[in-house]
């Protein structure tokens, strides 16, 4: 027999084999390499995240909060100013709905002065309807527009601040490029709460951003440090965690070790445990031949000896008796000599060694035929590769023990061979088209027969299977075996 055992020494290791693809590589995926970090880092970084998303968000918000602060107490200081200024002219606007000539002459020095003008570029005096009565741009002096939102909210007499829209017709009129911070403040009568006019104020944005900006850095500053101080107290208490966990998991990926290591030695005494069951059915199968021969050259030629050396040894009365007897005799010993020799031609195998796993098929599909003058189709795919010996005398036995079979309780009606090798598993079936219309039931065609019963022993002494599928439709008998495990190393 073949010796097996050299493809276990070949057979990949199992921590080989388990590998991941990707591990092979120089270069591993995001994904995998922030699974391989220690919890520490883990958290170091996903808290890194998202305590940088919180900041940014905090920070965002904080700044935006003291800008609009920032913004809304300038524009409460310049609209008290201005309150302080116009509070004199409020009384002439609202009789005269105009300003006179002394008061436009003073408004003008007033806004022409160098620092107030640097700081406040553009002023304006509206009316409730939308006019005009003043501003340090003449064209503008007189004319209507549409009033603008914060005019809107500047007459129910709120302090209104919004940057200009220089899509606004006053400002279309000026050909505005800059976006000043435009403040509107109501201007009120001495005498009682009423609006009488609304003033606008153009200031330039410039030291206003400069504040807004010192502000937001400053802000920014405290988020990001209370942040820092947070994570990197957080990072303390889960460092020691997972220094814990650390040790802890070593320890179980040497267990692990250990016990995949044991379990190649399982797996190794188990294949070796395999080839000695396939070397004990190839020392039974040599024994069977042994014996095959002994019964056909020994008792069968005995019997024959015997039967030519009865006839003198016989005593008879007359001669007609001892004739009729004699032949009886003859008949007797004939037919058991042939039994004999049937029976030996059955446990002899014909010569495999030198075939493949199609060819042994077709020579057991081929003596049937002979013995029993039926025919049998015969499938194969992929069966031209060399086995070791056990395997196609378990073939070759397992073929002969199922057409046997078909043509005993199936008369040999639609016999067939399938015999396919799909990677290293081996199917092997023989089926029968069932017994025809009116046909007497045989006896003795329950499963479980001698023949099967043995015929399951020595597939599954190799590692394989037997199904036995008896049906009214016809009965199929299915060998599955795996060839792999080093049983095709030569």
């Amino acid at each position: 027999m073949t010796d097996l055992l050299g493809g276990i020494a070949g057979n990949t290791p199992a921590r080989e084999r388990h590998l991941d693809p990707a591990t092979r590589g120089r270069w591993l995926s995001p994904g995998i390499w922030f699974h391989r970090q220690t919890l520490s880092v883990q958290f170091l970084l996903a808290s890194s995240v998202l305590i940088l998303v919180a900041a940014a968000v905090a920070g965002y918000l904080i700044s935006e909060e003291v800008s609009k602060n920032a913004a809304h107490d300038r524009a409460a200081s310049t609209a008290l100013f201005m309150q302080s200024i116009l509070e004199p002219m409020a009384q002439e606007l609202d009789q005269a709905k105009e300003l006179s000539p002394a008061t436009i002459v003073k408004l003008d020095h007033l806004f022409a002065d160098e620092q107030f003008r640097s700081r406040f570029p553009y002023f304006e005096l509206w009316r409730p309807d939308g006019t005009v009565a003043y501003s340090t741009s003449r064209q503008l002096i007189g004319r209507r527009f549409n009033p603008p939102a914060g005019l809107v909210r500047a007459l129910g007499g709120e302090v209104a601040a919004d940057y200009a829209d220089l899509s606004a017709g006053e400002h279309t009129l000026r050909h505005f490029s800059t976006r000043y911070l435009e403040i509107y403040s109501p201007v009120r009568r001495a005498d009682s709460a009423a609006i009488v006019a609304v003033a606008e104020v153009h200031e330039d944005t410039e030291l206003l951003h400069q504040e807004i900006f010192e502000v937001r850095l400053s802000s920014w500053i405290i988020v990001a440090g209370a942040s820092a101080l947070i994570m990197l107290g957080l990072f303390g208490i889960v460092h020691r965690g997972s220094a814990t966990i650390e040790r802890q998991r070593q320890k179980l990926e040497q267990r692990a070790d250990e016990a995949e290591r044991v379990s190649e030695e399982i797996r190794m005494l188990r294949d070796r445990a395999r080839l000695a069951s396939l070397r004990l059915t190839d020392f039974n199968e040599k024994l069977t031949r042994g014996i095959g021969a002994d019964l056909h050259d020994g008792p069968a030629q005995l019997i024959g000896f015997a039967v030519l050396q009865i006839e003198p040894a016989r005593r008879a009365k007359t001669k007609g008796e001892r004739e009729q007897s004699l032949e009886a005799i003859t008949r007797t010993l004939e037919e058991a000599l042939r039994e004999i020799r049937m029976i030996a031609r059955s446990l002899l195998l014909p010569d495999i060694d030198r075939l493949n796993l199609e060819q042994v098929v077709a020579r057991a599909v081929k003596l049937h035929e002979a013995r029993t003058a039926t025919t049998v189709r015969v499938e194969t795919a992929a069966a031209r590769i060399a086995l070791p010996t056990v395997i196609k005398t378990c073939a070759y036995r397992f073929v002969q023990e199922g057409l046997n079979n078909a043509h005993r309780h199936a008369s040999g009606n639609d016999q067939q061979v399938t015999c396919r090798i799909d990677g290293a598993i081996l199917r092997l079936s023989v089926r029968d088209g069932g017994r025809r219309p009116g046909e007497p039931v045989p006896q003795g065609t329950g499963d479980g027969g001698l023949g099967i019963h043995g015929l399951r022993q020595r597939v599954e002494s190799l590692g394989g299977t037997l199904e036995f599928e008896p049906g009214p439709a016809g009965t199929v008998l299915t060998m599955t075996l795996d060839l792999g495990g080093g049983m095709l190393d030569e």
